[in-house]
């Protein structure tokens, strides 16, 4: 009787296992990759280098500390998160950017979700928060973004949780160039000569 109920118990727990384990384990709908296109985006900064900007107030610097492409993704996939946070192809920018000894978090990351369209964009710095960014004055049409790409209170928002030193009131990043201006929160603006 009791070799029974313990093949009993083993059995249904051995049931229970593979049915779980088969409910993990899912079929993609869509798998989308970068295109040679989109992996230009990806050329606007290098690890390891200071990349100064000459403001109204002086100088800014924006350092990178890592730069990740991750586009392997499989048919076949664990229903789990990845540590990114997503399934999809992925590429981001850590970095922090420093005004006046004062440093801030950068984060950029593209995100590929539809099939001939550029990959969204996702922005982070400071205290300020793009994610992400589809409003229709930066996007041409169809899911194709702008060269210049506004980030500004129309649409992202501001984050006061944390102490921060300065807020970007606005920044402009150029799909190829990356930062090609912005205003800070002291009145410092990048370039210099650009005066609204």
């Amino acid at each position: 009787m009791k070799k029974t109920v313990l093949f009993s118990i083993i059995l249904l727990f051995s049931v229970m296992s593979i049915a779980s384990f088969t409910s993990c384990i899912r079929k993609r709908d869509h798998i989308y990759h970068f295109t040679p296109h989109d992996s230009l985006y990806f050329n606007a900064y290098d690890t390891a280098c200071y990349y100064t900007f000459k403001t109204s107030k002086g100088l800014d610097s924006l350092w990178i500390k890592k730069k990740v492409c991750i586009d392997n993704y499989k048919e076949w996939y664990f229903d789990m998160a990845s540590p990114e946070g997503t399934f999809n192809p992925i590429f981001y920018y850590v970095g922090e950017f420093i005004h006046n000894g004062c440093k801030e978090d950068f984060y950029l990351c593209y995100e590929k979700l539809y099939e001939n369209t550029d990959p969204v964009l996702k922005m982070s710095v400071g205290e300020r928060y793009a994610r992400p960014v589809d409003d229709p004055r930066n996007m041409k049409s169809d899911g194709i973004y702008n060269d210049t790409i506004i980030i500004d209170d129309g649409n992202s928002f501001v984050n006061h949780d944390f102490k921060h030193c300065y807020e970007f009131e606005y920044l402009i990043w150029h799909k190829y160039k990356g930062i090609i201006g912005y205003k800070l929160s002291d009145g410092t603006i990048y370039p210099d000569s650009l005066q609204e």
